[in-house]
């Protein structure tokens, strides 16, 4: 079984020396980054504790790689989630938690697709979690493991379309 777990860096993703305050701002966007960054976490936690479990052959298992790579698959989409969430407070800065018209005609759907990306990887947690219980019963892990693996594909490809939404947001 792989023995590489690579947590992800809390400051990854900032590019200076600003604070999340200032480069992600305190309202929708930056909470809608820590939503993401917080389900990541829960998902190393799951895939660390899955890692731990006894090997007996099952842990040993494919199934059981698929769900302790998505790690690093999520950890991948951190800079992603940082590099949207800090165009948008920089050109749409929002204080609160609701979007105004003149933002929301300019940024599209962005802030519906960072919550459902951030609901994915909540998902994806939910499926580790059941692989793990899975382990414990001695029961087959694939399902889960497929499902983890598609939960992350959804997050990353709604991701693809928020970045899509800000193209040329950050060119001048």
């Amino acid at each position: 079984m792989k023995n590489i777990f690579s947590r992800r860096d809390k400051s990854a993703g900032f590019s200076s020396r600003k604070g999340p305050d200032q480069q992600f701002g305190t309202g929708l966007w930056r909470h809608n980054r820590d939503r993401f960054i917080r389900a990541v976490d829960r998902y190393y936690t799951t895939s660390v504790a899955i890692h731990k479990l006894p090997s007996d052959g099952q842990s040993a298992s494919a199934d059981v790689n698929t769900v302790i790579d998505g790690t690093q698959r999520l950890n991948d989409l951190v800079p992603v989630v940082d590099e949207v969430t800090a165009l948008l407070h920089t050109h749409h800065p929002v204080t609160g938690q609701v979007v105004p018209g003149h933002t929301r005609n300019a940024v599209g759907d962005t802030p519906e697709l960072l919550t459902k990306a951030s609901s994915k990887v909540a998902e994806a947690v939910l499926a580790a979690s059941m692989a793990r219980t899975e382990i414990i019963a001695g029961r087959p892990i694939e399902p889960s493991a497929k499902a983890t693996e598609r939960f992350i594909s959804d997050a990353a490809q709604l991701l693809e379309r928020a970045q899509e939404n800000l193209d040329g947001l950050g060119q001048s």
